[in-house]
């Protein structure tokens, strides 16, 4: 891992994560609404690894895309609390979005209509409890914290009940991008009882609607333990319009906490970051549509 990187950033900061202040609202499937975990800002100790981040961050220049900042449920569940995710480019390491390690990939489907891959997690065919990440975020911008858009053109998050992979039903997510590192982080509910998630592959479909035009990265997460220790993988999203999948070993992830924390035994929630990225100064508006998570 290149020091000298968004991604490098991203675990400087982890000591700033603190767990979730609250959880609210179990549905009757037994999941907590993500609406419900709210996270504290970092204190003390942690104020020096944020002073040396920022002065890092000036320093080293853009170095591809950025990753998630502060993948966290739409109540600020988890995930690195604001903090960086990857931009090196190093393949194998998995810090850039053009960097392959296992199973991590994208591609356009051949069928947008064949069967999803492995065993479903959330296919979105009868409506969404997915949620924004609102994080408060001093590294890149994340559209989804009312206080960034303070009154503009903000993104939604809605059911859509018409377009879908391979059925209709999906998750449709419009951004309006402006400039670089800008994102939004579309997250599930909390798992209330953890996830064995263990030597699978977790994979999800991503369209970017016709007339949009995309050339940021997808970042497909998850979250583990108390402590919502993170890996995640990214990866340049493909242009046109049809349907990709992108998978993501939870055995070999791009990237994950140093602490050697992360376990997929764990697991309390996942989601796909949607970021402009680096290179992204010329960035527009794009809708987006997401389905069939699943385990394979």
């Amino acid at each position: 891992m290149h020091l000298c990187s968004l991604h490098g950033l991203r675990y400087l900061l982890l000591a700033a994560r603190l767990h979730p202040a609250q959880l609210v609202e179990i549905d009757f499937r037994g999941r907590v609404s993500l609406r419900g975990v709210v996270r504290r800002p970092p204190h003390g100790a942690t104020r020096a690894a944020f002073i040396f981040a920022a002065a890092l961050a000036a320093s080293c220049g853009s170095q591809g895309a950025a990753g998630r900042d502060g993948a966290a449920g739409a109540g600020g569940a988890a995930g690195a609390t604001g903090l960086a995710g990857h931009g090196d480019a190093s393949a194998g390491d998995g810090a850039g979005p053009d960097a392959t390690d296992g199973a991590d990939k994208t591609g356009p489907l051949a069928d947008a209509a064949a069967p999803i891959t492995g065993t479903a997690v959330e296919t979105f065919d009868t409506g969404s409890d997915f949620g924004f990440n609102p994080y408060h975020d001093t590294l890149q911008m994340n559209l989804g914290n009312p206080d960034t858009v303070d009154g503009g053109a903000a993104p939604t998050l809605a059911f859509d009940s018409t377009v879908g992979s391979p059925r209709p039903g999906s998750l449709k997510v419009t951004i309006p991008f402006s400039g670089p590192n800008q994102y939004v982080d579309a997250q599930s509910y909390v798992f209330a009882v953890p996830q064995d998630w263990s030597g699978h592959t977790l994979h999800v479909r991503l369209k970017v609607d016709e007339g949009s035009i995309f050339q940021g990265f997808a970042q497909l997460y998850v979250d583990t333990g108390v402590s919502y220790v993170p890996a995640d993988s990214n990866v340049t999203v493909a242009p046109g319009s049809e349907w990709q999948d992108i998978a993501m070993d939870l055995s070999h992830p791009m990237t994950t906490d140093p602490s050697g924390r992360f376990n997929p035994k764990q697991v309390v929630l996942y989601g796909l970051q949607l970021n402009s990225g680096s290179a992204g100064a010329g960035a527009t508006p794009a809708t987006f549509h997401i389905d069939s998570f699943s385990l394979e």
